[in-house]
């Protein structure tokens, strides 16, 4: 992910709240609410169609259909990923060569990429699903708070013995503010500036980073899973594949570090071992 490209979920916490990242980073989570769960849902939905036709002779012709129902389902993220926060996620498919059914349902079935965008769009939904409601509930709240000033006095409030006032009531008070309780009650601009001076804070320090971090969380996953797939042995395949002898020495993990003299007398103490048992 380049810095130009991840430049709207990114920032320094002091400045983070003046910036379009936490705002990208809400949109991009408030999205997900909506989409994964319906992508979530009509998946699971066609995954069970699959599977139940995979017992008639349909069965090949949707298993077909259900890879490429997949393989959209993914497109949607990567289009949410690109136009809400500019990362740009490009998907690695194999190549479908085979012009018979049954060969494009083992091609495309067996695609490593389908895989990892099955993994993304079920098996990490519930955690992703999490995550971005915890950060959304704490970024939320705490705007919230800052804008409290402007509406608290809005907010009825009517006790058991009868009194009734307006304001904000944060745990519990059973017989009126007047004679106390466990909580905080904002019944007045003075404490409902303080609280929204807190809040701001607490924005600062805690809420725009949390939001960002869990969007860039996210937008990580679908750029990992959903992009094309990283071979762990691609540079043991480059020299493979490369001209020439193989630079390898069978003898390199025990004399690393030693001069040339010093492997020379090694693999000669060796032989007269062979030759000289004892």
């Amino acid at each position: 992910m380049s810095s130009a490209r991840s430049a709207r979920l990114g920032g320094a916490p002091l400045r983070l709240l003046l910036t379009p990242a936490p705002w990208a980073a809400t949109a991009y989570l408030v999205s997900y609410l909506v989409v994964g769960p319906a992508l979530f849902a009509f998946l699971v939905a066609v995954l069970l169609l699959a599977l139940v036709a995979n017992i008639t002779w349909l069965g090949l012709p949707v298993a077909v259909g259900a890879a490429g129902l997949v393989r959209g389902c993914a497109n949607v993220e990567r289009l949410r990923a690109r136009g809400i926060t500019g990362v740009v996620v490009v998907g690695g498919y194999a190549a479908v060569t085979g012009s018979g059914v049954i060969a494009q349902a083992r091609l495309r079935w067996s695609d490593p990429a389908t895989h990892r965008d099955l993994v993304l769009l079920v098996l990490l939904f519930p955690v992703l699903l999490v995550l971005d409601t915890a950060a959304l509930v704490l970024w939320v709240s705490v705007l919230g708070l800052i804008t409290l000033p402007a509406w608290f006095w809005a907010i009825p409030q009517t006790w058991p013995n009868g009194e009734t006032g307006h304001g904000l009531m944060i745990g519990s008070f059973p017989d009126g503010p007047a004679a106390g309780g466990v909580g905080l009650w904002i019944g007045d601009v003075g404490t409902a500036l303080l609280v929204a001076a807190g809040a701001v804070v607490v924005a600062v320090l805690i809420g725009a980073p949390a939001v960002t971090a869990i969007a860039r969380l996210h937008v990580w996953a679908v750029a990992r899973l959903l992009g094309p797939g990283v071979d762990p042995l691609a540079p043991v395949r480059a020299v493979l594949d490369a001209p020439g002898p193989l630079p390898i020495d069978p003898y390199g993990a025990r004399t690393r570090g030693a001069t040339t003299h010093d492997m020379d007398a090694h693999r000669t103490e060796e032989i007269r071992g062979v030759n000289d048992p004892a």
